[in-house]
């Protein structure tokens, strides 16, 4: 699947454009994920994080496809499971990831 298509109600709905969804950023904090496989710092993996950001941050790799703004105007990264055909993606924040390591 190609990352960089979202889907179709995201960019129906405006949401695409509200938060400024993009492939590129001149961010070096965000650009060094842009096109990496990512997982979830194991430390941050309490039972509240969980709770809060749902399970599949226990076990699920991302593919960092975009940037954009969160709800409160940051800018974080938009990730894409890689485990099952995702066009539609999650607002990652860049503190809580880290590569995974290419073998």
């Amino acid at each position: 699947m190609n990352k960089m298509k979202l889907n179709k109600d995201i960019t129906d709905s405006g949401l695409s454009n509200a938060f400024k969804m993009r492939v590129a950023t001149s961010n070096l904090k965000l650009a060094k994920f842009i096109g990496r496989k990512v997982h979830y710092k194991k430390e941050l993996l309490t039972k509240e994080f969980v709770r809060e950001n749902g399970t599949i941050t226990q076990s699920e790799i991302f593919h960092i496809g975009m940037v954009q703004k969160d709800y409160q105007g940051n800018d974080c990264l938009r990730g894409f499971a890689t485990s099952y055909d995702d066009d539609f993606g999650r607002c990652i924040n860049p503190d809580h990831i880290e590569l995974e390591e290419e073998v």
